[in-house]
């Protein structure tokens, strides 16, 4: 929010202002009663140095509206309150909250559940109950805001989220320094993942791997060869903590050895740093996949050095880690490249703002201009028609008349794998409605294409549970068409059909083993419909009473309808 508030992403200019005004809480005491940055100011409200409240201010800029209903009035000063302690908190080394509890719980020296120490003892300063900022260091944070307010907007937001893992770090110091120091190591991580311009190859993947996979191909032809190779980098997770390590390193350069605060005791020294990061890379991977806790000498008391030794290797500790973490963070965003304005729609990223998708009654029954929709449409029905089955109040189907002519259209040219979608969501459609409500001569277009209802698809499976057809396939295609649809159903192209309908497939796919006498697959296909659809009293309860002698009807089972071929 506070980029964006400085207009330099606005293309219609400013049409309104706000003066805001809001209260911030800090352990800073500061010589300037007002620090004035370009993201707000601070003003001190009182002399005495255990005064924790300062007051921030800010001229909010609404971008002139567009002509159109509605308008922007201010997003409240919340926002910019957030944002602006989490950079003060990281650019002036000390704590900014909008909860006065935190400051007070973090300053208080209180041990927490993470160590005998409080967390003052791991890094200098930051917890102190009463930090004095220097007019330096006041001044060097208004040229670090202006710097980051510069940035392009895809850098602006990589900074802003390093920073808050950072602040989100160092908070959880009390808690639990395994938690920090991994959080401390994925700021960065969060820049090295898109900026650090690394171009893996082939001697980069790991030598295990590499060698038996040299092994394998050492009879294909060298473009076989080359091309398998290829296809592992191109996929391949390589080296991130090596590309962690030459990231931080391309940012240290003479000065940093030369500037050590005299709060940091026995200071890193350059021909440490590489294994110190690599280590300090693997405590972070022992922490995410095991949970590994920290070594001993990192959660004990250090008097503030930055490194410390482990089976005779240097590692950083939280004091060394967290001033190359924040170092690199500052480099990155006096590095990066700077522009006046930029064309960039931050509309979604504006406070406030979610993106979540509409109710279908908004989109089903658009004109479909290109058949790869169809299959999100297929859904948008099938959730309409779901409330229907279950007797939702106010469900409603939407009257998808005029787009079935759409599918017409675009059926001879669409792609074998979008056919199924498109045929299901014509068929199902006009059977679920009057005949009042269906397409014209409708019947004509399903017998003309018929045969795409043949095949296994996870479409035509959802189809045929709905229209009570599944028996016109050989049972083996049946189940070949139930797997098809799971074993797609969490890829990009796979259909996502509602629970209800799901629980359906299941049942209708155990009637046909109770059919043939399979009572073991029949009753594991009821365990799964019952664990499609966690919750419904009315499938757990006939999973209980399950007498294999009686017909299955999936909806009298699931939404108390009598079967079809009962009414």
């Amino acid at each position: 929010m506070l980029q964006i508030n400085s207009g330099k992403l606005f293309t219609r200019g400013v049409g309104r202002t706000n003066a805001l005004r809001g209260v911030l809480y800090s352990n800073g005491w500061f010589y300037l009663d007002d620090l004035e940055t370009a993201a707000g100011i601070l003003r001190a409200t009182g002399g005495e140095r255990g005064d924790l409240a300062v007051v921030y201010e800010l001229e909010e800029r609404i971008e002139e509206a567009k002509e159109e209903p509605g308008v922007l009035v201010s997003h409240s000063v919340t926002p910019y309150l957030r944002d602006f302690a989490v950079l003060a908190s990281f650019g002036l080394d000390l704590i900014v909250s909008t909860d006065v509890n935190v400051v007070r719980r973090l300053t208080n020296s209180q041990i927490g559940f993470a160590s005998n120490s409080p967390p003052k003892d791991f890094v200098s300063r930051f917890f102190d109950p009463q930090v004095v900022t220097s007019p330096a260091e006041c001044e060097a944070f208004v040229e670090f805001v202006d710097d980051l307010l510069a940035l392009e907007r895809r850098h602006f937001l990589a900074a802003m989220r390093a920073i808050k893992t950072y602040v989100a770090a160092l908070h959880s110091i009390p808690d639990d320094l395994g938690l920090s120091y991994t959080l401390l190591v994925s700021a960065v991580e969060t820049l090295v993942q898109d900026f650090d311009g690394f171009q893996s190859n082939w001697p980069d993947v790991d030598e295990r791997k590499r060698k038996a996979v040299d092994a394998a191909l050492l009879d294909a032809p060298i473009d076989t060869a080359e091309a398998v190779r290829a296809a592992i980098v191109e996929v391949e997770h390589i080296s991130m903590a090596r590309r962690y390590r030459d990231f931080i390193m391309s940012k240290t350069e003479a000065s940093y050895f030369r500037a050590v605060s005299v709060a940091s005791s026995h200071p890193v020294t350059r021909r440490e740093l590489p294994l110190a990061l690599r280590q300090a890379y693997g405590l972070r991977s022992q922490y995410i996949h095991s949970a590994k806790p920290l070594p001993d000498a990192l959660t004990m008391s250090h008097g503030h050095g930055e490194v410390a030794e482990v089976e005779r290797k240097p590692v950083l500790t939280m004091q060394g880690l967290a001033r190359i973490t924040r170092h690199a963070i500052r480099c990155f965003v006096a590095d990066g490249p700077k522009v006046e304005t930029e064309e960039y729609d931050y509309n979604l990223e504006r406070a406030g703002v979610v993106s979540i998708q509409m109710a279908p009654q908004y989109w089903v029954g658009h004109p479909l201009k290109d058949a790869q929709q169809a299959r999100r449409r297929l859904e948008g029905f099938l959730s309409q028609l779901a409330a229907h089955e279950r007797g939702d109040a106010n469900a409603t189907l939407t009257d998808l008349r005029e787009m079935l002519g759409d599918i017409e259209r675009l059926f001879p040219q669409a792609s074998k794998p979008i056919k199924p979608a498109l045929y299901v969501l014509y068929v199902a459609f006009n059977a679920s409605v009057p005949e009042t409500s269906q397409r014209p001569d409708w019947q004509l277009f399903m017998e003309k294409h018929a045969a795409i209802a043949e095949g296994p698809s996870g479409d035509v499976l959802i189809g045929r549970t709905l229209l009570g057809s599944t028996d016109g396939w050989p049972l083996s295609t049946h189940q070949e068409a139930y797997d098809q649809y799971w074993r797609e159903r969490s890829t990009r192209l796979g259909l996502h059909a509602p629970r209800l309908f799901e629980a359906a497939a299941a049942l209708a796919l155990a009637e046909r083993y109770r059919q043939n006498g399979h009572d073991n697959l029949c009753r594991k296909l009821i365990a799964e419909a019952v664990e499609c659809h966690p919750g419904h009293e009315g499938l757990k309860e006939f999973e209980t009473k399950l007498e294999t002698n009686k017909p299955i009807f999936w909806r009298e089972i699931l939404t108390e309808k009598p079967a079809a071929d009962e009414t």
